[in-house]
């Protein structure tokens, strides 16, 4: 059942003094807490729910993104960490459903996750430079999965803008890897840039 929010997004001066109006797939509460896409480039934002309906207000909606610090997913009796939903400047956050870390990814989990969105499958046997590659140049979602997973996730939060004290505690481990080795791992500038838009 489709929920209809009334969203405030009182963290942008821009839009605090009405409100919005989302659709979301999942039941929601007044003063919840949430992400949703805002603008035409639908950066996620955090915003507060202050109304709720089963009818829809407008002809046209965006669909609120998460509950905000929704960031783990569990298929195959896996665990997989979303790298959406982490701040990355004073207002934004990293958007939903373009990457996915983990320390397995057992056949069993293969089908939820290509349900979700995922397209590649990178494991870290290739090598951290193998599979940054491998980034810079998908289309889709992809999750990353293997002993040094958490290096590469942390290191594209690193890259979107996020500061080393507001990473996931779960990937804290893996910035602690990239200094000395992954920051300085992958150079190539445009590949780079690649890397820091897929989170934004």
């Amino acid at each position: 059942m489709v929920t209809y929010a009334a969203l405030r997004f009182a963290e942008d001066v821009n839009l605090c003094d009405r409100v919005y109006w989302y659709a979301s797939a999942f039941a929601l509460r007044v003063g919840e807490r949430v992400l949703a896409p805002v603008g035409v480039h639908d950066k996620l934002q955090r915003a507060v729910v202050e109304q709720l309906s089963s009818v829809p207000p407008l002809p046209f909606l965006k669909c609120v993104a998460a509950r905000e610090g929704a960031r783990k997913l569990t298929a195959g009796g896996a665990v997989f960490s979303e790298l959406g939903g982490v701040r990355y400047d004073e207002k934004h956050y990293t958007r939903f459903g373009r990457v996915l870390v983990g320390k397995a990814c057992p056949a069993a989990a293969r089908e939820p996750l290509k349900s979700y969105g995922v397209t590649a499958f990178c494991d870290m046997r290739l090598g951290a430079e193998q599979v940054l590659s491998a980034l810079a140049k998908m289309r889709g979602a992809a999750l990353v999965f293997g002993t040094d997973a958490d290096m590469v996730g942390a290191y594209l939060l690193l890259l979107a803008g996020v500061r080393d004290g507001a990473l996931p505690a779960d990937l804290v481990r893996g910035a602690l890897s990239i200094c000395g080795y992954g920051r300085a791992l992958f150079a190539e500038e445009d590949a780079k840039e690649r890397l820091k838009e897929i989170l934004r």
